[in-house]
């Protein structure tokens, strides 16, 4: 589940003074960057600051962990980072895939005002990668349903202060401002055309 998000585009607006910090590396350009699990990403911690964080939790014989069930919140693995470790996640389109294997269709979900998900998360330090963070998942809203059965934990905005200050521990799917189309699956680098021979 979300195993690949955008960042980089320029949005509309932010929501608050204290996210402006945002507004450098993060919006500078107007391509889209592709986020992968173990790729370095800008992370908003609760000191509003923005940092560099890895994707994905390493655990012997498991790999990498990117998405962290609701569910699975209070198990051992995930119950300190939320409790003390919680981040937020800027996003301005995340992808899911439907289809069987081998003829996947890639589906691009963005917020309906073009503005950006802000999706809870939480984060650790690892001895080996550093700071590495994991994305929350709950259940699926309806634009998500038909595709998935979870989607990424997206706050409102004015949602953000009080999950870092721990006054939030569940998560109802965002209500009906996200849409999604197909698209390219971005993780399939396009052909390059063959070289052409010069004859002369």
């Amino acid at each position: 589940m979300c195993n690949a998000y955008d960042i980089g585009r320029q949005v509309k607006r932010l929501p608050e003074d204290s996210l402006q910090v945002i507004t450098g590396p993060l919006v500078s350009g107007s391509a889209p960057r592709l986020i992968r699990r173990t790729d370095a990403a800008p992370i908003i911690t609760a000191a509003f600051e923005q940092v560099s964080m890895r994707w994905g939790f390493e655990r012997p014989r498991l790999g990498t962990i990117n998405n962290a069930r609701e569910d699975k919140l209070s198990g051992p693995m995930w119950s300190t980072p939320f409790r003390e470790r919680r981040c937020v996640i800027p996003v301005s389109a995340f992808y899911e895939w439907s289809g069987p294997k081998g003829r996947k269709q890639t589906h691009c979900f963005t917020r309906t005002d073009q503005g950006w998900f802000w999706i809870a998360g939480l984060w650790e330090l690892s001895p080996e990668f550093g700071p590495c963070f994991s994305m929350i998942t709950t259940r699926a809203n309806s634009v998500m349903a038909p595709i998935h059965n979870r989607m990424p934990a997206i706050l409102q905005e004015d949602q953000i202060t009080p999950y870092f200050a721990g006054e939030i521990e569940t998560f109802a799917p965002l209500p009906e401002n996200i849409q999604v189309e197909e698209s390219a699956n971005p993780l399939v680098k396009p052909k390059e055309p063959p070289a052409q021979m010069e004859l002369f």
